[in-house]
């Protein structure tokens, strides 16, 4: 299914902070952000997502995300994109089959010192795509493999 783009949504929660974009310049802008973050999530919704702190707060659509760990200075990113009534996978990271034991391991929640798996670790390019992918679908990009998460 792909998202009409007149009521698309991108919600980007960059640290704590949530940020919005509605238009394709705002939605490139927004992913040039998500990887300048270190920690991040997506939600592609027919509206805003709001946070505990909104009136009529929280709100989120129904289960689809996509969380990214960018390390922009190193050039790496890892995406873990959940979908619970995906057919095809209701939690996966994304996937390099070129993974060396050079690659890193990028940390996924620095709260809960939880790890991506170094098969995890791709380009920030390919990241760049494939979230701007996300960004116009709403659905699993497939411009990355994908292997499956764990509920962290």
């Amino acid at each position: 299914m792909t998202v009409a783009t007149e009521t698309v949504v991108i919600t980007a929660i960059l640290g704590h902070e949530f940020h919005y974009a509605r238009t394709p310049e705002e939605t490139s802008h927004l992913v040039e952000a998500v990887l300048d973050t270190r920690y991040s999530q997506l939600y592609v919704w027919d509206r805003p997502c709001l946070s505990f702190d909104h009136d009529g707060g929280p709100q989120f659509p129904g289960g689809h995300r996509m969380r990214i760990t960018a390390e922009s200075a190193v050039g790496w990113a890892a995406l873990n994109y959940m979908h619970p009534g995906a057919p095809d996978g209701a939690l996966v990271d994304s996937y390099n089959p070129a993974a060396t034991e050079d690659t890193p391991p990028l940390l996924f929640d620095p709260e809960g010192d939880l790890w991506f798996p170094a098969t995890a670790s791709i380009p920030l390019d390919q990241a760049r795509q494939a979230i701007t992918e996300y960004c116009r679908t709403g659905q699993r990009p497939t411009r990355v493999e994908w292997q499956p998460g764990q509920w962290y």
